[in-house]
């Protein structure tokens, strides 16, 4: 008989995955845009707002482990969302770029802990077996939200005091989120406790980084800050080159093409490998990145957001059931933060330091550099990783 994989547990986490991934990608997607607007500050200080609310996440990341171990998964997951709406309700009251920059930073910190938390439960939740076909549906739920989230973002953003009920309804997820949790109550399995000694009281950065994990963690890094330039400057680039309404629906197209393919993706990945998948991904992105480069009409843009939704979006979820598969049963949260860290990191220096580089080239060179460094990391996974496991395969 096949084990279970749709718990309560599992769909309480997905949910408010999703409801947390909406929320991140509406702002993701329009505070560059309201920065521009309410401060008149530059781009690379509209990407700032972007990378600084990431870096925020990295923060909370790094220091997720820790609070599991202490507090426990259920508590972090809850103060976490706690914190995420009161520091959501902050925003009304943002007077300055500086206080609101530091607004974005927490509200980041609270987004890392909960995703991280809720990430973490998804794997300790679902039957080894099925490990793969897990994380891929698990993944759907910030697949939805990514859809969602920006189509919600594009559509408030040319309303009146579009951007208060931007803020208002992250208060609102928020709270739908910590009422489900208290009535819903979650049975977790008890992680391993690690053996704590004299050496290990000291700081170790195996305390914070999985060192298992980042090989493909740095790959992840790598693709995420390119495609950073995508979600945090989609309504600039779309104004630049005349398709603000195209550029509208990028994310529901990327996004309907994962979730068409997501739940095929994962089942072939626990039957033959990872590679069978990640190969193609990594040159669907290259190609999605190089007409989004090119883009003038309404097809092309269409077009890149599927190639960059079946590549980028299914090697996201091959990547960390790669970080995920060695790990030690007790070091999973690690490892699963591990693979978010350095995809935060991507994810926050890309839009600051891109947007200085846009300054200089413009959005179309970029996105033709970062197309050719998507097909450079094809290789790189080779060695690190794609190589070991065809070896694995042929011997087995």
């Amino acid at each position: 008989m096949e084990p279970k994989l749709w718990t309560k547990e599992f769909i309480v986490t997905s949910f408010v995955n999703f409801l947390l991934t909406i929320m991140y990608f509406l702002l993701m997607v329009t505070m560059s845009n309201y920065a521009v607007e309410t401060y008149d500050v530059t781009v690379s200080t509209a990407g700032l707002v972007a990378s600084i609310f990431v870096l925020g996440s990295l923060l909370g990341r790094l220091l997720v482990g820790k609070f599991i171990a202490r507090f426990g998964m259920l508590n972090v997951l809850v103060f976490g969302l706690l914190g995420a709406v009161l520091v959501s309700l902050s925003y009304f009251f943002a007077n300055g770029v500086a206080a609101f920059l530091l607004i974005r930073m927490l509200h980041g910190f609270t987004v890392g802990l909960v995703s991280t938390t809720t990430g973490t439960i998804c794997v300790q939740t679902t039957p080894s077996a099925r490990k793969g076909e897990g994380i891929s549906y698990y993944s759907l739920s910030a697949v939805l939200g990514t859809a969602i989230g920006p189509f919600i973002g594009m559509l408030l953003i040319n309303l009146n005091n579009g951007f208060e009920w931007m803020f208002a309804l992250n208060i609102m997820a928020g709270v739908v989120c910590i009422l489900l949790l208290k009535i819903v109550r979650l049975r977790l399995p008890e992680s391993e406790k690690p053996v704590v000694t004299e050496k290990t009281k000291a700081f170790s950065v195996s305390d914070y980084i999985d060192k298992q994990a980042v090989p493909i963690s740095l790959l992840m890094l790598t693709i995420g800050f390119g495609f950073s330039s995508v979600t945090s400057y989609l309504t600039l680039y779309g104004k630049e080159t005349g398709l603000i309404e195209a550029v509208g629906y990028f994310f529901f197209i990327h996004s309907i093409c994962v979730i068409c393919s997501r739940p095929f993706t994962g089942k072939m990945i626990d039957a033959r490998g990872a590679n069978i998948i990640v190969y193609p991904c990594m040159l669907l992105f290259a190609t999605g990145m190089f007409v989004y480069s090119q883009s003038t009409a309404t097809w092309m843009i269409i077009m890149a957001a599927a190639c960059m939704g079946l590549g980028f979006g299914n090697f996201n979820s091959a990547a960390q059931i790669i970080a995920l598969k060695n790990a030690d049963p007790s070091r999973l949260a690690l490892a699963t933060a591990t693979y978010f860290i350095f995809l935060d990191l991507g994810f926050g220096l890309g839009p600051y330091i891109l947007g200085h580089i846009i300054q200089g080239v413009g959005f179309r060179s970029l996105y033709m550099v970062i197309s050719c460094i998507g097909l450079l990391c094809i290789p790189i996974y080779y060695l690190i990783y794609g190589n070991k496991e065809k070896q694995a395969y042929a011997s087995s």
